[in-house]
């Protein structure tokens, strides 16, 4: 029976969504709403942040100033102009991308905005910006340099927590 746990987690770990390199998530803030959000690298790397928040006016660039504001590992290169911000830079512990499409077509060379209401819906390209969508209890924003591909998938919960309780059912011995 331990076997089959341990075998069964590993195939569900293995057939999930488990390409994502997300490399660390924190959390950040205080509040009784959290919105997730997702920012994937050129190299591969992701990051996940739980932002909590209370302010009914909260906008995806409010939580990505609070992530920056909250964390030292983390800083952010934009500009602001009449049109709103516009994000080229960000640095997360070892990893930093940055760019204003000045390669654009041939290279998708700046960040790429997407959302989604909650973690259960698809992935959309925002069609406005950060600073102008408000984000809701359980929203998620992503952020992607150098693709215009959605962000990576992040493997479900349920599964790691599956795959650590089968290796750990599968290696105890019978007393």
């Amino acid at each position: 029976m331990r076997t089959s746990i341990f075998w069964l987690s590993g195939l569900l770990f293995i057939t999930s969504p488990a390409a994502a390199e997300i490399i660390h998530a924190f959390d950040i803030g205080d509040g009784f709403n959290t919105s997730t959000v997702q920012i994937d690298f050129g190299n591969g790397n992701g990051y996940l942040f739980d932002v909590h928040w209370n302010d009914a006016d909260t906008t995806g660039w409010d939580l990505l100033l609070s992530i920056a504001e909250e964390s030292e590992d983390v800083s952010l290169d934009y500009s602001v102009s009449e049109w709103g911000v516009f994000l080229q830079g960000i640095d997360v512990l070892d990893d930093s991308d940055w760019g204003v499409g000045a390669g654009w077509p041939e290279v998708e060379d700046y960040w790429h905005y997407w959302q989604r209401e909650s973690s259960a819906d698809p992935w959309e390209f925002s069609m406005i910006g950060s600073d102008v969508r408000l984000v809701s209890d359980g929203s998620w924003d992503g952020w992607v340099f150098l693709s215009a591909g959605e962000p990576q998938p992040v493997p479900a919960p349920g599964v790691l927590v599956l795959f650590c309780l089968g290796g750990f059912l599968g290696n105890r011995r019978a007393r």
